[in-house]
């Protein structure tokens, strides 16, 4: 009887996550907070491994859009690079100000072919190479956030498993600084 009540409580979640993930795809002014989208088996990872290094988290080319008008929803972008340890996980992130901030990606659909934007689980770092936060691919959705402009900055954080919360300055503006291009 438990089996068959687990069942259908997994079932009517997974029916509930469906809407809500389309409705966050589409229109990006409703669903709900990440930890509310993202099934409890990819927030339950393993933790990881104490390799006896604290881990060095740096933060660069730190950027947000400014909003688009009339609406207040907008995305932010960055490069994590691990200066030191074995590896760290990027679990969620705050913007001053902001409603809520949920970490997406983008997926394509493959009935329609088009590219949609999805809340995505926490996002490792390791050594091969730094995390990308880019237009087109794995960026911060920034919900009800008042309307900011190109030439402010937002302060936020980023929480990392390991490393703990690590402050960033997203500096608004149109297009991408030159280090996130490089």
């Amino acid at each position: 009887m438990l089996r068959l009540s687990l069942s259908v409580a997994a079932a009517a979640f997974l029916a509930g996550c469906g809407g809500v993930e389309e409705d966050v795809a589409v229109s990006h002014d409703g669903g709900h907070a990440m930890s509310e989208m993202v099934p409890d088996a990819v927030q339950a990872l393993a933790p990881l491994p104490d390799d006896g290094v604290a881990p060095a988290i740096d933060v660069s080319a730190a950027w947000m859009r400014p909003h688009p008008q009339g609406r207040d929803v907008t995305a932010a972008y960055f490069t994590v690079s691990l200066d030191a340890g074995a590896a760290d996980r990027l679990v969620s992130a705050r913007i001053d100000g902001a409603d809520r901030v949920e970490l997406h990606g983008h997926t394509m659909d493959p009935e329609t072919g088009m590219m949609q934007m999805r809340p995505i689980g926490p996002q490792e770092i390791g050594t091969a190479g730094p995390l990308l936060f880019a237009p087109g691919g794995h960026h911060l959705m920034v919900f009800g956030l008042d309307p900011v402009v190109e030439g402010q900055s937002v302060s936020g954080v980023l929480m990392f498993e390991r490393a703990g919360e690590i402050p960033v300055e997203f500096d608004v503006r149109s297009t991408a600084p030159a280090a996130a291009l490089d």
